[in-house]
């Protein structure tokens, strides 16, 4: 109301006729030397007329103070003494009478006075509102700069984020691209050995044609009856070696690479689902009623000998014993109590033994570089010869043959007896196979310092996956000693991280016993006919843990 009021008053402030034309035309402009209103026709004689006197003719919407006292009526032009209520408009006592007649009337300063009274009204709304919005804008800027500062914050950690990614990327790209130069060395070994092969057998045919072709020249039946009696069979003629397909790239996916960061393994190749054997042997029916549970110390003792200790453990439950700094083995009970001893020639670096109950002894590399085998006569028979390099480690296989970790990182398998030499993997640096044992499929896992890896390979030296983490994401530090349980998981010996660690079928890798046990700088493992885990350390400490119940 009181806006239309206002704008109604205006309208009749612009409505003033022209004080020199004779009809009423509304005047638009106004001189302010001579306080007329003027018309459009009228603004331009009075400029010729008034040119000499510099008269100031503006529009009327321009001047603030035009007939600021008095309102004219719209249709006469006379004061306006009247507001019809009706009509919304200031009138002249004429338009009582005529056209307005009949319709309800206010004092025109009334109705002022209402107008000037809904302004004074509105001031005071506003100056009232007007802290607030003050109050308001301030926030407004606050939460502004807030919001810049938050996404400066989002972009920053956006960048961080793909600075990680990209960091976490190029280390497993790194990862892999050693898995598949593993792969590489390791393929192309057993190569090398397959022509050397080849060659060997192609040197001995080509000379055994000649001495057969020599036969048949001298046309003697003596002759002839002596090399046919002579003759090795020829089966092996023409029979094809297996030799490793070549590997296929396969991409992986980025969102489930991002979303597994650092966790478990990264596989060199895709693997193929193989079922696992079906053991039926009461031994397999005995682990299967097994299951790991929390471990608990049943002994701890100093061995014996100089050196911290090396262990195997025969298949009647006889622990072997050996030390660094020692020529001799000692047999110990639970307790560590000497229960027999027998001399080396050398110091050994690790044990191992045979189903028989000979013991597979690993020089010291200052003493020799002949791996022996140690009867059960207290003869010592030569085995394998490393050199040039020194040898890490020794296992027995399942069908009794010895698996060799050699400085320099070659795993070779042979016969007990030392023949059919067979290398199965070579990685990258001197001590990047420390130890090697085979589980209940055939496969081997191999433990490295160098890349901190626990590597899975078949028997023809094809890499199956290469564990490098925790399930829970932790790095593995420095993998030493390895042992196969009735469960056929793979106890690992961490030296750097002070536990050893259980490798399922599934490849879950956790921590089973670490320093809460009293485990400092584990080395060497084997588990006894009851299943208690042996620990050998650093510091000349043994520690036996049960760890699996039924």
């Amino acid at each position: 109301m009181a806006l239309s009021k206002s704008v109604n008053l205006a309208h009749a402030q612009r409505a003033v006729p022209c004080n020199i034309c004779e009809d009423e035309v509304p005047g638009e402009y106004y001189c302010i030397e001579c306080k007329q209103t003027l018309c459009s026709q009228c603004e331009k004689s009075h400029k010729r007329v008034a040119a000499t006197k510099n008269h100031n003719i503006v529009l009327r919407t321009q001047v603030g103070d035009i007939d600021t006292t008095t309102l004219t009526c719209t249709d006469h032009g006379d004061p306006a003494s009247c507001h019809c209520e009706k009509c919304n408009i200031p009138v002249c006592i004429k338009c009582v009478t005529g056209k307005h007649k009949g319709h309800d009337m206010s004092d025109i300063f009334d109705v002022l006075e209402k107008e000037k009274k809904l302004l004074q009204d509105d001031i005071k709304a506003m100056q009232r509102d007007l802290p607030t919005l003050k109050s308001h804008r301030g926030e407004v800027l606050t939460k502004k700069e807030n919001y810049k500062k938050e996404i400066n914050k989002i972009l920053k950690d956006m960048e961080d984020e793909n600075q990680a990614v990209v960091k976490h990327i190029n280390k497993l790209y790194k990862e892999r691209r050693d898995d598949i130069l593993c792969i590489q060395d390791s393929n192309l070994a057993v190569f090398d050995g397959v022509e050397v092969e080849m060659k060997t057998k192609i040197i001995s045919y080509e000379k055994r044609i000649s001495e057969y072709t020599d036969t048949i020249s001298k046309n003697s039946l003596v002759a002839l009856r002596n090399v046919v009696k002579q003759k090795k069979s020829l089966s092996e003629i023409g029979s094809k070696p297996e030799l490793p397909d070549p590997p296929t790239f396969v991409p992986c996916n980025l969102e489930s690479l991002v979303e597994n960061l650092g966790k478990l393994h990264i596989t060199a190749s895709p693997l193929k689902f193989i079922p696992r054997k079906q053991h039926t042997s009461s031994s397999s029916l005995k682990s299967k009623a097994l299951k790991v549970t929390s471990p608990t110390v049943i002994s701890k003792f100093k061995c014996p000998l100089k050196g911290f200790p090396r262990i195997c453990i025969t298949k009647e439950g006889d622990v072997w014993l050996g030390g660094g700094e020692s020529r001799e083995l000692v047999m110990v009970d639970i307790k560590g109590q000497v229960l027999r001893r027998r001399n080396i020639q050398n110091r050994p670096v690790a044990l191992a033994v045979m189903d028989c109950g000979d013991v597979i002894i690993s020089p010291h590399g200052d003493d020799s570089r002949s791996v022996s085998r140690l009867l059960r006569d207290g003869r010592e028979q030569h085995v394998f010869d490393t050199a040039p390099s020194c040898c890490n480690g020794v296992s027995v296989t399942a069908d009794q043959k010895i698996l060799i970790c050699i400085v320099g990182g070659r795993v070779v398998m042979i016969n007990g007896d030392g023949t059919n030499v067979k290398q199965i993997y070579k990685g990258r640096g001197d001590y990047s196979a420390i130890h090697a044992v085979e589980d209940a499929d055939g496969n081997i896992y191999i433990s490295g310092w160098t890349n901190h890896t626990v590597v899975k390979v078949n028997k023809d030296g094809k890499v199956l996956s290469t564990i490098t983490h925790t399930t829970r994401g932790q790095q593995l530090g420095r993998p030493y000693g390895l042992v196969v349980d009735k469960m056929d998981n793979i106890l690992c010996a961490d030296r750097d991280k002070h536990c050893v660690y259980i490798i399922d079928q599934n490849q879950q890798v956790r921590e089973l016993v670490g320093r809460s046990h009293g485990i400092l700088y584990p080395l060497r493992l084997a588990v006894d006919n009851d299943n208690n885990l042996w620990i050998t350390q650093y510091d000349g400490n043994v520690h036996v843990l049960k760890y699996l119940s039924q």
